[in-house]
């Protein structure tokens, strides 16, 4: 069988990717400025704002460094008038372990997806694992089938556009979560912003409900049934539809579903970027972890598809 191959624009890939770690501070200043987070004053020894603080703990996951070598870091970024101040390394890890800044990190990848708005109609579902300090790795549970260590990952589950790859809506769990509850939440959280066409998933995510609720959208589903999946519908009209092109066309059932390896080029992308697990030790600071790195890989795609795409940057 002849393999499938993709061309890569080569010049503008490289030009995207050489001037990616100046776009990355530039966009993600720009981005948590726009959030207009608040400044609450505490007494006592002066602190920085949660805005400074995302920054931070952004610029550090970025650069996969530990946080006393993210301090190099940090002082191009205040060169650069990005940040107010240059913040004693043990200040990364407190906000890192700060409940605050969780619910600005969900807005922030969030708002980083809108310039894609126009770009991106069809969307995969998938979720994936991520190594705990001191615990056994997730390759290890996932390739040797040591599910009895699902306490000792945390699990990503993400939605993302097919095209370029960028996330709309994420959640963080404990390993031993099922993916398919998640399934309607990524969902209607992407549909504020974005026109969905279609969305693709594997078996884990088969049930009338998922289909009702894509149906609800505007969505056609592609959920991979099982051998002996009934078409019967009670009452969700894209089950029976989904189900029976299944049986009566595979292989136009099988283009559709298989958009679905791009939530697995997604999770590759962000695992060889910025890590396939977290170093925080906290339940709080590994949610953290993980949407700064939702934050990072987003500003990675709007890096390259502002070259590649010609797109504009706009958070309206």
């Amino acid at each position: 069988m002849e393999t499938k191959t993709y061309t890569q624009n080569w010049p503008l890939y490289n030009l995207s990717q050489t001037k990616e770690k100046m776009m990355f501070l530039k966009i993600l200043n720009d981005a948590v400025d726009y959030l207009n987070i608040p400044y609450e004053y505490q007494f006592g020894r002066p602190h920085i704002g949660l805005d400074d603080a995302i920054k931070c703990c952004c610029i550090k996951v970025f650069n996969n460094f530990s946080s006393r070598r993210t301090i190099g870091e940090l002082h191009l970024a205040y060169a650069l008038g990005y940040i107010r101040k240059i913040v004693h390394f043990n200040t990364i890890n407190k906000y890192m372990n700060d409940s605050a800044i969780t619910p600005y990190l969900h807005r922030l990848y969030k708002l980083l997806a809108l310039p894609l708005v126009n770009i991106e109609n069809n969307f995969a579902i998938d979720a994936t694992g991520f190594s705990l300090p001191h615990k056994v790795k997730w390759k290890e549970i996932r390739l040797n089938g040591l599910w009895r260590h699902a306490k000792d990952y945390k699990k990503l589950h993400i939605i993302n556009g097919v095209k370029t790859n960028i996330i709309t809506s994420a959640k963080v769990s404990i390993g031993k979560h099922h993916d398919s509850p998640y399934f309607e939440s990524l969902v209607k959280d992407t549909s504020i912003n974005f026109r969905i066409k279609e969305i693709s998933a594997d078996t884990g995510y088969l049930s009338r409900r998922n289909c009702k609720i894509a149906e609800e959208v505007g969505a056609m589903p592609f959920i991979l049934p099982k051998e002996n999946t009934s078409s019967l519908a009670k009452g969700v009209s894209a089950w029976n539809k989904m189900i029976r092109l299944w049986y009566d066309n595979t292989e136009l059932f099988a283009q559709h579903y298989h958009k679905r390896s791009n939530v697995e080029s997604t999770f590759s992308m962000i695992k060889r970027k910025f890590l396939g697990y977290v170093r925080s030790k906290t339940d709080v600071a590994q949610t953290n972890e993980l949407l700064c790195k939702i934050v990072c890989h987003n500003i990675a795609v709007l890096v390259n598809s502002i070259f590649e795409l010609n797109i504009e940057l706009s958070w309206s």
